[in-house]
């Protein structure tokens, strides 16, 4: 009997091992080479000028190729609003399926506080932005709050 209970316990495990593997498998099929992901978050250190902004664009090569995503950081000019500068770019990153992972709880992250929050008028603030380039999905939010799934990723991209 205790070694049927192992033998289960263990099976269980295994099945649930592999089902979370094809899930992470599946996440962001949607995302291609023609069809990209973009998510952009903008801060207020400017006012109602904006400020800093981290950009990523996730995509494929092509229909079959793994997710890979393209990271850029503006440091944003106050005295000039036009007057932004390209301070880090990093192309071709390989997402794992943990950086996978991370991305869908950035959109859920995003969409949560869009949809529960009262709206609220003004004129400076954090501006998010996750949209996919054919217009199918895209969630703006102003004014924001920062995104703690994204600055996870962005921490583990500026590490890679």
């Amino acid at each position: 009997m205790k070694t049927f209970i192992i033998l289960f316990g263990t099976l269980a495990i295994i099945s649930c091992q592999k089902e979370n593997a094809m899930l992470n498998k599946n996440l962001l099929l949607n995302v291609n080479h023609v069809n990209k992901l973009e998510i952009l978050s903008r801060d207020d250190k400017c006012g109602e000028w904006g400020g800093d902004e981290k950009q990523l664009i996730i995509y494929r090569d092509d229909f079959k190729s793994s997710l890979l995503a393209d990271y850029l950081e503006k440091t944003g000019n106050c005295d000039d609003m036009h007057g932004s500068k390209i301070t880090k770019s990093i192309k071709h990153i390989k997402i794992t399926d943990e950086d996978s992972n991370l991305i869908s709880k950035i959109i859920y992250e995003l969409a949560k506080n869009k949809i529960n929050k009262e709206p609220v008028p003004s004129h400076s603030g954090i501006f998010n932005r996750i949209i996919l380039s054919d217009s199918s999905f895209i969630v703006n939010d102003f004014p924001s709050v920062e995104l703690k799934n994204f600055k996870k990723l962005i921490d583990k991209i500026e590490q890679k």
